[in-house]
Order: C-alpha cells, then structure tokens, then sequence
C-alpha cells in the first residue's frame, strides 16, 4: 500500500512550523491606524571615515629604502675603515633611527624645516624673557616752578606784610612798597605773553622775588621802638634806611619799565619803517 505524496502536507505540518496569524491593527480613537513597528533611530552626522592627517612629516617608502640603504652603507664603510666605533654605533641605532625617520622624516629636510626654525625662535624667546632684567618705571622728570609766577607770589606776600604790620611801618613806606607792586606786576605779566631781554627777565624776577621781600622783613624784625629811635654810624634810624631801600627799588623799577617797553617802542617803529617802505607812493608812482 503505497503512500501518497504531497497529500495533506498542510494538514500533516507540525504547529511550530505553521506562521502564527498578523495581529490586528490597532486603531485610535481618532480612527488613524496606531504603527506597528518601533520609529526608526534619529539621525546622527558621523564624519567620513577617512584617516585623519597628524601632519607626521614621515618619509614614503621609497625615500626610506634609500635612507636605509644610505644608512647601511655608511656603518659598512664605518667598519671597512677600520672605526669600529662609529660603525657600532650606527649599527645599534640604526632600529631606532629608521622609526623615527618614518614617523616625523628628516628633521632638517622639507617642510620640518619651519617647524624647527619657530620652535627654536620659540625658546630663544623664552630664554630671553627669563633672562631679562624687570622693568624700571622711569620716574617723571620734577615739574619746575614758573619763575613768574614764583616772583609773582612773593611780590603779594610782601605787600600783604606791609600793609598788616599794625602801623610798624609807616605810611610813606607802606605807600612806596604798593608803587613797587604796581610797577612791577605789569611787567611780570608780560613776560607771559612777549619776549624780554634775558637781563631784563632776570632782574624783574629777581627785584620781585627777592629784593623787596628782603627789604620788609629785614625791617619787620627788628622791634618797634629800636627802629624808630636806634640811630646807626650815619645818624639814620631803621626806619630811614628802609625809606631809601624803598625809593631805590622805584626807581630801579622805573628803569626796567622803560627797557621793557622801549623794546615794544623798537618793534613798532620797526612796523611803521616796513609799512610806509610797502605802501607809500613815492612821486614816480604818480
């Protein structure tokens, strides 16, 4: 009795093997279709993989079977001449300067050549800063005072001193010390704003600064009465010489007055001959 084949195959197949139904899809309440499936992963960039350059300067193969050969060669002609030591030494190194020959290449070849020049110019930099002195804040140069306004100062101090000394000095003195300071004070403004004689300059600043200064407090010191009533060698008192110190000094400062303007004098005469040479019509112009 023979067997039948391909006959209730399906029927005969065992349930492991039989696909298990779909499941239904589920649907919301919305009535679109709930996914099945897990959502894809979300996208990453990633970087071509292509073999990143560490600018290593390292030689081809062929450049390094020549430095090789070079290398070998040179320790053979080392020992054939009869130094053992350099011969030696090449041999043993030879590993280890091949390694790094492929790796960085010749370091005085090619474009190793800057690396070297800004690496050494990198530590000479810094040689030098470590080995430089620390810097020194020059101090200012000091700020002279003016002369003129020095002078000027002086000559208000000595006025304000004769005119608050409580009647030691008397009114004809008091009243010359003011002429002094009215005849300078112009003068030192002036000097300010136009040129002067050197000389000139040097005695406006002196008489006011020092001369009549001097003058006042050399009397002011001296008491009261002892300047009034002491009579010296000449038969004059204090008081008498201070009277004449005065009228020296007005008539010292007259005479500097008159050279500070004759100079101004000079000049415009000197304006007057320029202008009546450039614009006065002489009778062949008519």
């Amino acid at each position: 009795m023979g067997v039948e084949l391909g006959k209730g195959g399906d029927r005969e197949r065992p349930a492991a093997t039989q696909q298990a139904p779909a499941p239904a899809p589920e649907v919301r309440a919305d009535g679109t279709l709930a996914r099945t499936t897990p959502p894809p992963a979300p996208y990453e960039k990633r970087e071509p993989s292509v073999p990143e350059s560490d600018d290593a300067k390292g030689l081809s193969p062929q450049a390094m079977g020549l430095v090789n050969a070079l290398w070998t060669a040179a320790w053979i002609v080392a020992f054939a001449n009869h130094v053992a030591w350099l011969g030696l030494a090449m041999l043993f190194t030879q590993g280890a300067v091949m390694a790094y020959v492929k790796k960085e290449g010749i370091p005085w070849a090619g474009a190793n050549r800057e690396a070297l020049r800004a690496r050494r110019l990198e530590r000479h930099r810094l040689r030098s800063e470590r080995h430089r002195p620390p810097a020194v804040e020059t101090p200012a140069p000091p700020v002279l005072p003016d002369p003129v306004s020095t002078a000027e100062r002086a000559l208000a101090g000595a006025v304000v001193r004769a005119e608050t000394s409580g009647g030691r000095m008397d009114a004809g003195s008091v009243e010359l010390v003011r002429e002094v300071d009215r005849l300078l004070r112009p003068l030192l403004a002036q000097l300010r704003t136009r040129e002067a004689d050197p000389q000139v300059r040097h005695d406006l600043e002196t008489l006011a600064g020092e001369h009549l200064p001097r003058t006042v407090d050399d009397y002011l010191v001296l008491p009261d009465d002892y300047a009034h009533e002491h009579r010296t060698s000449a038969g004059t008192t204090p008081a008498d010489e201070l009277r004449s110190q005065l009228l020296l000094l007005v008539e010292g400062c007259k005479q500097l007055r008159d050279a500070v303007l004759s100079r101004d004098v000079d000049r415009q005469q000197q304006q007057s001959r320029f202008l009546e040479a450039k614009f006065r019509r002489s009778d062949l112009d008519l």
